[in-house]
């Protein structure tokens, strides 16, 4: 007796599971979207799951079913969820009905995790446009103009780290020193040299803040997306206690030293003092950016910066490799606007005007974006037109997903004529009019794109010059050709590493 209800028992729980994990997987059908069918509980992500595949071949994969279709369907495990593949409807909802498509799907849970949880993408509604706003001054040329020293320091010591080295080198796991190095500088005003020394504490905790590709982390942000009552229930935190109290104790001693010993940085940490400084409480109520504002808002800007630009600049580096020519025009260039400056030194303004290396950039970011997707969430009933001719309307209902394929429209010929070639001079014919197409989005799509683009872009440049002006990248023994990125993961990891190796100019300008 006790083994038939045990086994009914059982019976009972898969029945629940097999219920709960396909009651949307019929969504699609009944609607005539174009999908693949799901599986129970996995959706369209078993591959992934099973570490068949990357990400990236989960969505092209469903974005090819159908070339004429203006969008189609996945599951992400029970969730159904639309991919826009037309970029004129993409601009729409990303552009002119952002108030109904201002949320991304949360990541995390903020009572779990709260410094994760209040970084500005994660933020939602009215919560998010007000930080936006706010920090948008953050990023503007001048700002990014006056901390271009600070950046220029830390590009000038890796580059000539980098020329010393001379053999074949796991690039990523270098880079991340470069990029902690720029972010502690230009945002938290701290002065570290991880390139010589990357036992320092700074660098140590930002590899743990910074790192959320292994599959346990992957993990962990499923729960929290997909079941933020488990997520809370179990205390599930991402970001460890020990180094988002780090983070916060950095910017409390600091901000409390500089107010005692009247000392004022050029760095974003002092902007957004300066910024509470002048906030002060609303005649609504509003009330003002506090110390912990302060300490959520710098780790966003080192949460997606740190990982997320030295796998870029990995990228760029190994298309590089891979394209002798580019490198070798791009170091031309290179080597014309040092010739023109008498004490070797380039500013701002300078690296802006490269046209070439701007290219480069550009096509390299298409070529390998480090965003595969960008997702939205509909904030009320919203009617798509028809995916297919004489299909009918759908109807997006409050709360459903949608994603725009970002990889996988930078790689189709409708738009990018020769898409798997490496062709910087696309972007010098008609750069304006593709950033404006709305097939061509790096940072991500309208208001809610990358905040900190310009940025980046610049963080980029400073180091590709100083290390382009020095050395050459090479394809290694190790080198993999082509990329290939690890499975089970959403993010761009090298499955063996972004080998590469480094080789002295014998005629170097400098």
């Amino acid at each position: 007796m006790d083994y038939l209800q045990l086994g009914l028992t059982l019976l009972a729980i898969l029945v629940a599971v097999y219920y709960l994990s396909t009651r949307n997987h019929k969504l699609l059908k009944r609607h005539g979207i174009v999908h693949i069918p799901p599986t129970p509980l996995f959706g369209n992500l078993g591959p992934l799951v099973r570490r068949k595949c990357h990400m990236e071949d989960v969505i092209q994969r469903v974005y090819d079913l159908d070339p004429d279709a203006r969008y189609v369907g996945m599951y992400e495990f029970t969730t159904p969820l639309i991919i826009i593949r037309d970029p004129e409807l993409i601009k729409t909802i990303g552009v002119k009905e952002i108030t109904n498509f201002t949320n991304h799907r949360p990541f995390v849970d903020v009572g779990v995790d709260p410094m994760l949880g209040e970084v500005l993408f994660a933020m939602q509604g009215d919560r998010w446009r007000e930080h936006r706003t706010m920090l948008t001054t953050l990023f503007t040329s001048s700002k990014i103009k006056s901390m271009f020293v600070l950046m220029s320091d830390c590009a000038k010591r890796f580059a000539d780290y980098l020329s010393k080295v001379e053999r074949e080198i796991e690039l990523k796991s270098v880079l991340t020193r470069y990029t902690n190095d720029v972010i502690a500088r230009c945002v938290y005003g701290v002065s570290v040299d991880s390139v010589n020394e990357p036992e320092n504490i700074f660098y140590r905790y930002g590899q743990v803040a910074s790192q959320l590709s292994t599959f346990k982390q992957n993990l962990m942000i499923f729960v929290h997306r997909n079941s933020p009552r488990l997520a809370r229930l179990f205390n599930l935190k991402i970001l460890p206690v020990h180094i988002e109290k780090f983070f916060h104790r950095l910017v409390m001693d600091t901000i409390e030293t500089r107010r005692r010993e009247g000392v004022h940085g050029l760095d974003m940490l002092q902007q957004l003092m300066d910024m509470q400084s002048r906030r002060k409480e609303s005649e609504e109520g509003k009330r003002g950016m506090t110390v912990t504002d302060i300490a959520n808002h710098a780790f966003s800007f080192f949460f997606g910066s740190v990982d997320t630009m030295a796998t870029q600049i990995s990228l760029i580096s190994h298309m590089l490799a891979v394209n002798p020519d580019v490198q070798q025009r791009l170091q031309e260039e290179i080597d014309e606007v040092l010739s023109a400056s008498e004490d070797k030194q380039v500013g701002y303004d300078v690296i802006q005007e490269m046209k070439y290396l701007d290219a480069v950039m550009s096509e390299a970011m298409r070529y390998h974006p480090i965003l595969l997707f960008v997702d939205r969430v509909c904030g009320e009933t919203f009617e798509l037109p028809p995916a297919l001719p004489g299909a009918r309307p759908f109807k997006l209902e409050r709360g459903m997903n949608i994603w725009f394929p970002v990889k996988a429209i930078h790689h189709d010929p409708k738009y990018f004529e020769n898409p798997d070639r490496f062709d910087p001079d696309r972007f010098l014919r008609d750069g304006k009019g593709i950033a404006s197409s709305g097939a061509y989005m790096p940072f991500g799509m309208g208001p809610r794109k990358c905040i900190g683009s310009r940025f980046a872009l610049t963080e980029m440049k400073i180091l590709l010059f100083n290390i382009l002006a020095k050395c050459s990248f090479k394809v290694g023994s190790k080198t993999m050709v082509p990329l290939k990125f690890k499975e089970g993961v959403f993010n761009p990891v090298a499955k063996n590493g972004f080998w590469l190796k480094i080789e002295r100019r014998e005629n170097s300008c400098c």
